[in-house]
């Protein structure tokens, strides 16, 4: 069938009238009924993609209102959700902050809570609020979202040292030590520190990364003249259910031509969601009284031995 004198185009590209026709006139009817079927699914996806787009904009809208009003915060409100008198809601660990004033506009706080948007809070789908840094999580809002974010793999760590304003996420705190801190950085599992001046010890705290094979921690040791003994304990930088796979060991001895003498600790890391502060006050960590110390130091000098290690479940 010749049909190259009836396919022309008029100036605008589009085909005339008649062309459209000779189309049809050529389509099988089963063809038809493919190309229809084609169009249905388009239709639906276009739909479907649509009606997605809408939800997850008022989802996103929504998550919007339930942002804490201190602008020093914006966490995500979850029950129990308070507010001022002007209604201006916070989060609960900005409504018990010293002064229960709304940090908005100065009015009190008022005890009543907001059960409506509590109701909205635990239906609604919130992103963790690392997602930029690449966490993937996304639940139902409410007390899940917040034990997550606590200990979540992306989350940010600020760095130990008093002055250094640095922030970021564990796969960069090696970089930042090595760049800004080398001398607190530490490539292994193993290391002896020597403690001077025991007779005489004034208030000390160091900290330090070790970094190896196994993963990253902090490891503090100080000395509280208060409580006249050294505290030491090891941190795992990361998700708190590996940090109990890993064990820490401090040790001092003293050696003779005729014994030996050990005093030791051994426990599972920490995992770094629990402070240091803690661990010392409630001595779950390495605990030497300094007369223990007194009597390993050689000339007044107190070597202390710390392992890690990989210890499985």
């Amino acid at each position: 069938m010749e049909t190259s004198g009836r396919l022309q185009t008029s100036t605008n590209d589009e085909l005339r009238p008649d062309v459209h026709v000779f189309f049809s006139i050529l389509m099988l009817p089963s063809d038809r009924r493919n190309l229809e079927k084609i169009s249905l699914k388009l239709l639906s996806a276009s739909r479907t993609s649509l009606s997605d787009e809408q939800d997850e904009d008022l989802n996103t809208a929504v998550l919007k209102l339930l942002q804490c009003s201190a602008s020093s915060c914006l966490r995500y409100l979850y029950p129990p959700i308070k507010q001022c008198r002007s209604g201006h809601c916070l989060c609960l660990s900005c409504s018990e902050l010293p002064r229960p004033i709304c940090p908005q506009c100065s009015t009190p706080l008022i005890q009543a809570r907001n059960v409506a948007l509590e109701a909205i809070a635990t239906k609604l789908l919130a992103a963790c609020k690392y997602r930029s840094e690449g966490c993937p999580e996304a639940m139902p809002h409410g007390y899940s979202m917040l034990a997550h974010e606590m200990q979540c793999h992306f989350r940010l760590h600020s760095c130990f040292a008093g002055k250094c304003k640095w922030t970021g996420t564990v796969r960069n705190i090696l970089e930042h030590m090595e760049s800004h801190h080398r001398e607190r950085v530490f490539l292994g599992s193993e290391k002896v520190f020597k403690i001077k001046k025991i007779n005489n010890r004034e208030d000390m705290d160091m900290m330090f990364l070790f970094s190896c094979e196994e993963g990253d921690f902090w490891v503090k040791f100080i000395y509280s003249k208060a409580e006249t003994s050294f505290f030491g304990a090891v941190q795992y930088i990361g998700k708190a259910d590996i940090a109990g796979k890993h064990r820490y060991r401090f040790e001092i001895k003293t050696s003779g031509d005729e014994s030996e003498s050990l005093y030791t600790f051994s426990r599972r890391t920490h995992a770094d969601t629990t402070n240091f502060e803690t661990i010392f006050n409630n001595h779950d960590c390495f605990w030497a009284p300094i007369n223990i110390a007194k009597y390993f130091a050689e000339n007044d000098v107190l070597s202390v031995k710390l392992n890690i290690d990989y210890i499985g479940n």
